[in-house]
């Protein structure tokens, strides 16, 4: 697996769990937090960089290296911290920023300004582990045992599938349930014709996962 250089803010219960997940993966790992305590607890139990600090301080993020992170995650539990770190991260140029917002009414407006944002309800270490390891997946839900997902990307200017019907493709595994085009929700069937940008849902086996994305992104 390629070496991804991931910022996480917060190592709360969530940030934690991220943080464990990703050290097993063998990704360049760095933590912040503004509570001394947790930075002294979690630097005896995990063997990655942390940061005692305010992760919206621009610079205690060039401290983290965020003009080199590949990743920026956001788990505090203050979500104007979140937006505002991730603001900056966004500006640095970071390629993929994840959110967390505390009020899911919020999560909207956070979309507008943000890759990936992410309720309460959503925030899960699995959950964001995948997302990681997903690069071009903007949301997925993780059905039955495992043994499925349903993916949420855009297609991408290089894939093979555009201008092409739904029927031309090979369709092993996985099957596109929902077409976004020009802010138009379509149900597509066999003559849809997907173009670059369009937003897709898609069903896919865990099997076949690498399949869709090679296809779509």
């Amino acid at each position: 697996m390629v070496k991804i250089y991931i910022i996480v803010a917060g190592i709360g219960r969530v940030g934690y769990a991220i943080a464990k997940s990703l050290c097993e993966k063998n990704h360049d790992l760095v933590l912040i937090d503004k509570d001394k305590k947790v930075c002294e607890e979690i630097a005896s139990e995990l063997d990655v960089i942390i940061i005692n600090g305010d992760c919206s301080d621009n610079k205690i993020l060039k401290s983290a290296g965020i003009e080199e992170a590949h990743i920026y995650i956001a788990t505090t539990g203050y979500q104007e911290i979140n937006l505002i770190s991730s603001l900056i991260a966004k500006d640095y140029g970071v390629n993929k920023i994840i959110t967390r917002v505390s009020n899911p009414e919020y999560k909207k407006i956070f979309e507008k300004f943000i890759d990936i944002v992410i309720s309460p309800e959503l925030v899960t270490a699995n959950y964001i582990d995948k997302l990681i390891d997903r690069p071009g997946i903007l949301d997925l839900a993780i059905i039955g045992h495992g043994d499925a997902e349903i993916l949420e990307l855009i297609i991408n200017k290089n894939s093979e599938a555009i201008g092409k019907k739904l029927k031309e493709l090979k369709r092993n595994g996985y099957l596109v349930i929902a077409v976004y085009g020009q802010n138009e929700l379509i149900i597509p069937d066999g003559e849809t014709i997907l173009k670059e940008g369009d937003r897709i849902i898609v069903l896919s086996k865990k099997e076949s996962l690498n399949n869709v994305r090679k296809l779509f992104i």
